[in-house]
């Protein structure tokens, strides 16, 4: 009796080991679900924190306001700028204060302005390190099929493509 205590403890490790495993491996597809799929640029603007007296002066990257992303489980397809074939994804609930790395002044009204119903927002921080070239954004959903990001202090919104 002994040993088919054993064999089932011995089954049930090796089950939940391999679940585990499972799970480890497939975070990184599951991480960018999402915003998985094509995405079309279909607005710009300046940013918020930009105004008249602003050092920072907005620039418009023509590439990317005319761009579609494509966000795949370890790839980014779409402008050169933003190009990886190795990507990393993490995703968290943030509140405003969290959205443009901090760069909002008035973060729950200015996230209202630009769309967001208030509550946690999901943002997806996407890195890439791709020969010298070394970048880190993130992209914020307003809902299930429009998301924003900020380049050069401008902010991009862009539209799911649907199949």
């Amino acid at each position: 009796m002994k040993r088919v205590h054993l064999a089932i403890a011995a089954s049930c490790i090796a089950f939940a080991a391999i679940g585990t495993i499972a799970v480890w491996q497939s975070h990184p597809a599951v991480a960018q679900e999402a915003f998985a799929g094509s995405w079309d640029v279909v607005d710009v603007q300046p940013a918020p924190w930009v105004d008249a007296n602003s050092a920072n002066k907005p620039y418009v990257n023509e590439e990317v306001a005319r761009g579609r992303i494509t966000f795949m489980a370890d790839s980014v397809q779409g402008p050169a700028l933003l190009n990886c074939d190795r990507a990393k994804y993490e995703i968290a609930k943030v509140p405003p204060e969290y959205l443009f790395q901090g760069g909002l002044s008035d973060p729950t009204r200015q996230a209202k302005e630009l769309g967001f119903k208030g509550g946690e927002i999901v943002q997806m921080s996407m890195s890439c390190i791709s020969g010298d070239a070394d970048i880190g954004m993130d992209f914020d959903l307003l809902d299930e099929d429009v998301a924003v990001f900020a380049l050069d202090n401008m902010v991009y919104r862009m539209r799911r493509v649907q199949p």
